[in-house]
């Protein structure tokens, strides 16, 4: 015998349970990180967000909807898409409409009837804002809803792309609580 002894702990052990552990703390690291991003985006303000973002950038049900005659519209409507199919293509014709009919009698009870009557069709229980409008700012926006509150807690924004007779437009939702 060469009278050497063995070592319990050589190089080779240190250096591979440093590497475990380094590989172990990123991926928890990694691992709460990812489950924090997907805590945020189930919030149900975010959810219903995208959801109503998702159904005004779809033809709508019925989808000639602007037949409907406007005492009874929005009694009648079960989805208020504002596209003339589902392309991201808007309807002059639904946005008019809408205007019309949610923004008439402003302000006041008649606006207020209106309004909530708009928000049970986009089925959302926080206060709503819809703004349409190009992205060059050559013409006046669409809005629908109220404007976000100084109070307001719990902002939730989705936007989408869209065009209108050619020309390209912006649809932000803003989706709130007071």
């Amino acid at each position: 015998m060469d009278g050497k002894k063995g070592q319990y702990f050589s190089f080779d052990a240190v250096v591979a349970t440093m590497i475990l552990v380094v590989a172990f703390t990123s991926l928890v690291g990694y691992w709460f990180g990812a489950q924090s991003v997907i805590e945020e985006r189930s919030n149900s303000l975010y959810v219903d967000t995208l959801r109503v973002a998702d159904s005004l950038m779809s033809p709508g049900v019925p989808s000639n909807w602007t037949g409907i005659p406007t005492p009874n519209l929005l009694d009648n409507i079960r989805q208020p898409g504002l596209t003339t199919g589902f392309s991201n293509e808007l309807d002059l014709q639904k946005l008019l409409k809408l205007d019309s009919l949610v923004n008439s009698g402003m302000p006041g009870s008649a606006f207020d009837a209106n309004y909530a009557k708009l928000k049970k069709l986009l089925r959302t229980s926080g206060e709503c804002y819809i703004v349409i409008e190009r992205t060059d700012a050559a013409a006046a926006p669409y809005t629908f809803g109220r404007f976000p509150a100084a109070n307001a807690s719990g902002v939730a924004i989705a936007h989408r792309g869209a065009t209108l007779s050619g020309h390209p437009m912006r649809m932000r939702v803003f989706l709130w609580r007071e």
